[in-house]
């Protein structure tokens, strides 16, 4: 906490509990301050709880800097919210939706684990009728941010694609950043921005498949799987007659609520 504005406050209110420690700080703080202070209170307590029971932890530096990135990710996202036109179609924003007939619909998702402070991404491949073609999972390292993640999970999903052959025409993220930061045109040169233009050329070698944001609920297959990667085998492709009973019932599950 030192180095921040409000580390001055926090000593003056350290004989508090925890819970009048925090009541004190957001009556103290503006909202903008009281987020910052927040989310470093869950970072040093999410270390310390991996410290706890896996006997290690982060750097700092690395720790601050997700800390401040993560910040940065949930105020975008809250602005993104904001500006998002109302006039956007939400017929259908809660379940499944297949694509046009005769193509391939790629969905990807990045998972946390908190009992191991660890990340994985996946993703499944899909017909219109909603059959599945390939899936797979990825554990990486604690990255930059969580738009990064959900980046590097679009990225991976169609690089995937292309190693085997299959030609996907629709791409999901249940990220509003990660596709914003693909679909907006911006060039700017940070972490997230360098991987967003990335992705976008190699959208275009390979037809530009269109690229949505999808609601949480709509994406409940690859968020399953991106969890199940948090804790199975560094990297893993599944193809039609490979996956497994647990996930050919997530499959039936969306088809059931498709039809």
């Amino acid at each position: 906490m030192k180095g921040t504005g409000f580390w001055h406050i926090l000593k003056q209110a350290r004989h508090l509990e925890a819970s009048d420690i925090s009541l004190r700080m957001k009556d103290k703080l503006t909202k903008e301050e009281f987020e910052g202070f927040v989310m470093r209170s869950w970072a040093i307590w999410s270390e310390r709880l991996r410290l706890t029971h896996l006997r290690n932890a982060y750097p700092c530096a690395i720790n601050v800097e997700w800390c401040t990135n993560l910040l940065k990710d949930f105020q975008e996202a809250r602005q993104a919210l904001w500006l998002a036109p109302h006039h956007e179609p939400l017929s259908s924003p809660n379940s499944w939706i297949a694509p046009r007939v005769n193509t391939l619909r790629l969905d990807v998702d990045a998972s946390y684990n908190e009992g191991s402070n660890s990340f994985a991404l996946g993703g499944i491949i899909r017909s219109h009728e909603g059959q599945p073609i390939l899936a797979f999972g990825k554990n990486i390292a604690k990255p930059i941010s969580v738009s990064f993640a959900e980046l590097l999970a679009i990225q991976i999903g169609v690089n995937i694609s292309r190693e085997h052959n299959i030609d996907i025409h629709l791409i999901t993220s249940d990220s509003l950043l990660a596709v914003q930061a693909v679909t907006s045109g911006d060039e700017n040169r940070s972490y997230v921005g360098t991987l967003a233009l990335d992705i976008r050329g190699l959208l275009s070698h390979l037809g530009n498949p269109s690229l949505r944001h999808v609601r949480r609920t709509a994406n409940n297959v690859v968020h399953s799987i991106a969890s199940f990667a948090c804790s199975s085998p560094p990297y893993f492709v599944w193809k039609s007659g490979d996956f497994l009973f647990w996930l050919i019932n997530l499959v039936i599950k969306d088809l059931d609520i498709f039809q």
